[in-house]
């Protein structure tokens, strides 16, 4: 997307303060579209923690990294893909948001959700591939379909994996209800 300034960065997303290597790793596809206009207060802390990591020189990069880790571990709670699909997880595994990881495999918004081989590419060489190898993870969730076929396709590595289907919107269809149920062992 090329809405505004902040369509045009990329997101690392998040590491929990407390993640260990061999931990939870969700995976999505990309960054949300947001509001169709404006950014909200959410998207304003977001960005502006983003821009300075971004920014920052080496000294300054790893606070960049923590003041941007805290502003997602503030707002993610309150994203609807979130409720719907980490939270359920979390809840059944006995674990703290601060103790998993969440990854976008492309790392820009875009405009569509199809076609996007080449996009998934470049994020994966770029960016994505060492950030999940870095991350070690034992086990991983792709919140949407497009995302565990893309995930299945790019990482080479032994990982417990699993997916849950999305439906429009970030909602949990008949589809994502059994793959939650499996993931967490609580039937709908």
């Amino acid at each position: 997307m090329n809405r505004n300034w902040a369509d045009r960065l990329p997101q690392p997303g998040y590491m929990g303060a407390r993640y260990w290597p061999g931990g939870l790793v969700f995976v999505s596809m990309n960054p949300g579209a947001g509001p169709q206009h404006g950014l909200s207060v959410d998207d304003q802390r977001q960005y502006g923690a983003l821009q300075r990591l971004r920014d920052a020189d080496e000294d300054a990069a790893r606070a960049g990294f923590d003041e941007l880790t805290q502003v997602l571990a503030d707002i993610m709670p309150g994203w609807k893909i979130h409720q719907n699909f980490v939270a359920p997880v979390l809840q059944a595994a006995a674990l703290d948001f601060s103790e998993v990881a969440y990854v976008n495999l492309l790392k820009w918004r875009t405009t569509a959700s199809s076609g996007l081989t080449r996009l998934y590419a470049l994020s994966w060489d770029h960016h994505t591939r060492e950030q999940l190898e870095l991350l070690a993870p034992s086990r991983v969730i792709a919140v949407g379909s497009d995302a565990g076929r893309a995930f299945q396709r790019h990482f080479t590595g032994a990982v417990d994996f699993d997916f849950i289907p999305r439906a429009i919107g970030n909602n949990v269809g008949p589809a994502g209800r059994v793959a939650l149920a499996r993931i967490t062992g609580v039937r709908p």
